[in-house]
């Protein structure tokens, strides 16, 4: 078991260097790991703007080596389109029948005019080789590459020649792939667009002066530029890879990727957990309206981390020799403040420990600086008015618990015996006196006045309201006096002694023991509740007329219910429709119906503990806003008449 540090073994001294020292530490810790924080932010953010500086010029880069090429390529495209001319004139003697037209002749007639090796294709309608001088390629289906597909049905729809760039040619129609020879393409159309004649230029210099060697230059100046990329290559639109530059090995291709990254046409980012690699995949679009080939390209740019790393080591060990140093420095500095303070502090504590044992009249020794003198004043000056302060929360205390206990005995110690019924009330205030209140008053040996009443706001102001409200009603009512009577007079009586903003709701009722019926008046009180057994529906008995206190000379109606047997009647006071939980939602009328109906069968103090208990539920942690009364009236059987 981990033994806890007690502070009091060390002397004041060597707490005041331990805690001065830690918080020392723990600023230098801060600021250094706020620092490293922001350095090491900063050259992350130096590091992502290169790579997108690098991946921005390699773009752009790429574009415009494919601007050069295009006008390479283009350089043949007025020789390839006057060829076309005897391409057309044996297509429109043979009368449109491709098997008439002898294609190797027609080649030797053509290829002296080009310093390269000519071959011959026509396409027909479904986009398959129908006649060439290449036999490797005859009857090679293009709608097995769909964008090509479109293009040169496009271009066989239309009546215009259309050169298409150097690229690579399909091996062979076994195969399938297209990484064949460098080749420049042309096409026309034939008059009845039946075909697509196709001229395909192999020359040697399309090797060796604009393949791998077009873009090499590109590669080494982006390396040059940015020493975290350890590997480019760049790849066509087949996946043929036309550029490799780099430290590291080649390794095999993503296909499955390329091919999504020219589908989707968005620049992708893989990382292998665990490695420092980081590759990126841009796409370049080349693509052009005016050829069949899309020139496209993906980069591939592997960045290793390794730099960067390097550099975060440099600044962490950096900072970390400044902690160092910084942090020895404080220990001398909280030994030099130690020495100073321990002598008066040593003094402050010895007479603060007297006062706490309860001498109050102890004042603080003089201290021997300014800065100690003011402590001493502040907490003689202190002292001084905790004792007053003290004093007076201590009679104040005393005469809220004088109040309390006299309150209670404003209210029943319990509730009347009644043969037929069962009656069950409680009061639970807010604070230790309340505003609250319920009364049984015998007015003969047949009737009962029941009252409970809720006094504007809290505290010792509403109980000393309470207790003349209380009072009032008790003087008032009488056996020969109707209910509405009684509630006007003491309305009258309250209003001429009740001070501004202060008044009563209150709900009073004369219960016929012996019938059950009950005469009432609801003096804007909250509606009691009736359930009534033989329909099983709950009613509401609502306000009769204002509230007591607000002035004088209001009138009130009379409402009367009968009891019957199993019948039920719960006054309550707004403590529980308003009893908030913490997330400031109020139990309501609502939740309080629920309760009745649900435990209508069950005894008086049956009901009044579960209408508490489902309260307390509710409100959980929540402080009680306001004073809670419930009144529980039950019959259990007829009586007499």
């Amino acid at each position: 078991m981990v033994k806890k540090i007690s502070f009091s073994r060390f002397s004041l001294r060597s707490t005041l260097i331990l805690f001065i020292t830690s918080i020392i530490l723990i600023v230098i810790l801060f600021l250094l790991a706020a620092a490293y924080s922001q350095a090491s932010t900063e050259l992350l953010r130096q590091s992502e703007e290169q790579a997108r500086f690098s991946e921005m010029y390699l773009k752009e880069s790429l574009v415009i080596v494919d601007e050069g090429l295009k006008l390479y390529d283009s350089s043949l495209d007025s020789q390839m389109e006057d060829a076309f001319s005897g391409y057309l004139d044996a297509y429109n003697e043979s009368g449109g029948d491709i098997q008439l037209i002898d294609l190797d002749s027609l080649k030797d007639s053509l290829s002296p005019g080009f310093s390269g090796i000519l071959d011959l294709y026509i396409i027909n309608e479904s986009g398959v080789i129908a006649a060439s001088t290449v036999p490797s390629v005859m009857h090679l289906d293009f709608r097995n590459y769909p964008e090509f597909y479109e293009s040169i049905t496009r271009i066989r729809e239309g009546d215009m020649f259309v050169a298409d760039r150097v690229v690579r040619s399909v091996t062979n129609t076994t195969e399938g792939t297209v990484s064949g020879q460098l080749r420049k393409f042309a096409f026309m159309p034939v008059p009845d667009h039946q075909y697509l004649l196709e001229m395909g230029l192999i020359m040697e210099g399309f090797e060796s002066q604009r393949s791998e060697l077009s873009y090499v230059d590109v590669a080494d100046r982006i390396r040059e530029m940015n020493p975290s990329i350890e590997r480019i290559r760049i790849f066509d639109i087949n996946q043929n890879l036309i550029l490799e530059q780099g430290v590291i090995p080649q390794t095999g291709v993503n296909g499955t990727l390329i091919a999504e990254i020219f589908t989707s046409g968005t620049d992708r980012t893989i990382s292998n957990p665990g490695s420092d690699q980081v590759i990126r995949y841009l796409y370049v679009d080349l693509r052009e309206s005016s050829t069949a080939s899309d020139m496209s390209l993906v980069a591939e740019v592997t960045y290793t981390l390794a730099p960067l790393n390097g550099a975060l080591s440099q600044i962490l060990l950096y900072y970390i020799l400044i902690g160092i140093i910084a942090v020895t420095m404080g220990i001398v500095l909280a030994f030099t403040i130690a020495r100073f303070l321990s002598a008066p502090i040593g003094d402050i504590i010895a007479d603060v420990e007297q006062i706490a044992q309860g001498d109050l009249g102890h004042t603080i020794r003089s201290m021997p600086n300014p800065e100690f003198q003011k402590l001493e004043e502040s907490i003689n000056l202190m002292i001084g008015k905790i004792q007053t302060y003290s004093t007076e929360l201590e009679r104040s205390r005393a005469e809220i618990r004088i109040a309390a206990e006299i309150q209670k005995t404003f209210l029943p110690r319990q509730g009347p015996d009644l043969e037929e019924y069962e009656i069950a009330a409680r009061n639970i205030p807010a604070q230790e006196v309340g505003g609250d209140y319920y009364d049984f008053i015998p007015l003969d040996e047949r009737n009962l006045g029941i009252v409970i009443a809720d006094v504007a706001g809290k505290g010792i102001p509403a109980a000393l309201f309470m207790a003349l409200s209380r009072s009032i009603m008790r003087a008032v009512a009488s056996p020969d006096k109707a209910t509405d009577e009684v509630v006007r007079e003491s309305n009258d009586l309250i209003t001429a002694d009740a001070s501004a903003g202060m008044f009563v709701t209150l709900f009073y009722c004369v219960l016929d023991r012996d019938t059950g019926h009950l005469v009432y008046v609801n003096a804007g009180h909250n509606p009691p509740l009736h359930y009534r057994c033989e329909t099983g529906t709950l009613h509401t008995l609502l306000p009769t007329g204002m509230a007591m206190g607000v002035m004088q000379g209001n009138t009130y109606s009379v409402g009367d219910v009968s009891l019957a047997p199993g019948d039920l009647l719960v006054m309550y006071t707004d403590g529980v429709t308003e009893a908030f939980n913490q997330g400031g939602e109020g139990f309501g009328e609502g939740r309080l119906m629920d309760v009745v109906v649900a435990s209508h069968d069950r005894n008086a103090a049956d009901i009044l503990e579960i209408i508490f208990s489902r309260v307390n539920e509710f409100i959980g942690e929540a402080t009680q806003s306001d004073d809670i009364t419930v009144v529980v009236i039950r019959r259990t059987s007829k009586g007499h008449a």
